[in-house]
């Protein structure tokens, strides 16, 4: 690390050289500044080597826990506040593994839609409405209620991308603590780093090393690998209700955005597929050498609501093609949402018919700007798997 110090110092002296500054004042100003970048570039890479030292050695080792006798067993109720569903899940872990803990049973697990993506997109100065905070908070304490009554001990939780954004999430966040509710809002990076724990718990076969996982919600999507010395992560703030509102306000030109955008023509989807391809731009080549790399399975994680559940759904199966899910959005273009309602074989559309066509073209999308053909789906209630291991999450 002191070697990368030095060549960054050395080429800072090089760019001064070429590009000189009005004094030695602010030369030094200049450079300190820099200096201070670099300290924190090097500090993120020690919290990423981290975070990795979790996954390669605490799950393998939560796996055998088991095996190994000596458990120590709590009952946590983790909460997941997406941007567009409220989760929970109540489960057994077994703390004995230290900072990853290891899940042995599954109690009660549950999700609520909630669309908090789309109400501060129809919201003046990005602030959540007192209806939707309303709806929430009951929603919160209701789940709490239900774990209590499976005999949870731990309460923990995190909000995700509409929090990240929201002017008022979080003061209604800290009104939730002083309830019994400690939930916290947290970066997308370990959004990412919940995603890709929440997959390695879900493929045990499969070594940390050799996975790719894509986690996408309602207001982001964070596609995570292991790249040593640590891992990265692809993550942009594009998500199904960032879709859908793409959809109604750019190509369709409506200023509704809780106004439904079918029938969806397929121009219009095609239009949608542009939009999203500029606002995510060209995925980092270390991820498209990694998708490549024979024996990289690539993990697509997500519960009912999930792009990833619907694709599945009308395709029949948990290998999501891009060939088959074009072959769906030709199929479902220009269909209404009552005809998408009475679709009884694809509970996804028939429950949320105004996001068929945003959620299948922003899959398709994503998948074509990583020119990877196709992606493995696993059923999970969003990040609590991640959440119930992350032993950092349940420090008071």
């Amino acid at each position: 690390m002191r070697a990368s110090r030095l060549g960054a110092v050395a080429t800072l002296a090089l760019l001064a050289a070429w590009f000189p500054v009005a004094s030695r004042a602010s030369a030094a100003s200049w450079q300190i500044s820099a200096l201070s970048q670099l300290q924190e570039l090097e500090s993120n890479l020690a919290l990423k080597e981290q975070h990795l030292l979790q996954v390669r050695t605490g799950c393998a080792a939560g796996r055998a826990a088991e095996e190994r006798g000596g458990r120590r067993i709590v009952r946590r109720a983790a909460f997941d506040v997406g941007s567009a569903a409220c989760k929970i899940v109540v489960a057994d872990v077994d703390l004995h593994v230290g900072s990853v803990a290891n899940i042995t049973r599954t109690i009660f697990s549950e999700r609520v839609a909630v669309s908090l993506c789309e109400d501060l997109a129809a919201g003046p100065g990005r602030k959540f409405s007192e209806r939707t905070l309303q709806e929430l908070h009951e929603v919160l304490h209701e789940f709490k209620k239900r774990a209590e009554q499976q005999g949870a001990e731990q309460f923990a939780g995190i909000a995700t991308a509409a929090f990240r954004k929201a002017s008022n999430g979080a003061a209604f966040l800290q009104q939730l603590h002083k309830e019994g509710l400690p939930l916290r809002i947290i970066s997308q990076e370990r959004e990412a780093f919940l995603g890709f724990l929440t997959a390695n718990h879900l493929c045990p076969e499969i070594q940390a090393f050799d996975l790719v996982s894509w986690d996408c919600g309602g207001g982001s999507f964070q596609i995570t690998a292991e790249v040593p010395p640590a891992w990265e992560a692809w993550m942009k703030s594009v998500g199904t209700g960032v879709a859908k509102t793409l959809l109604l306000t750019t190509v369709q030109k409506k200023k509704d955005v809780s106004a439904s955008p079918n029938p969806v023509t397929l121009l219009e989807a095609q239009a949608l597929a542009k939009e999203i391809r500029t606002l995510i731009g060209e995925p980092p080549e270390w991820l498209t050498d990694k998708i490549r790399a024979p024996g990289v399975h690539f993990a697509a994680i997500g519960g009912e609501t999930s792009l990833f559940r619907l694709a599945s759904e009308l395709i029949d199966g948990t290998c999501i093609s891009k060939a088959r899910l074009l072959e769906a959005i030709e199929n479902l273009c220009g269909k209404t949402d009552l005809q998408l309602r009475l679709m009884e074989d694809v509970p996804s559309a028939m429950k949320q018919p105004q996001s068929v066509i945003p959620k299948l073209v922003l899959l398709y999308a994503i998948l074509n700007a990583l020119g990877c053909d196709e992606v493995s789906y696993y059923d999970t209630n969003g990040n609590t798997p991640g959440i119930l291991m992350t032993e950092e999450l349940w420090r008071k």
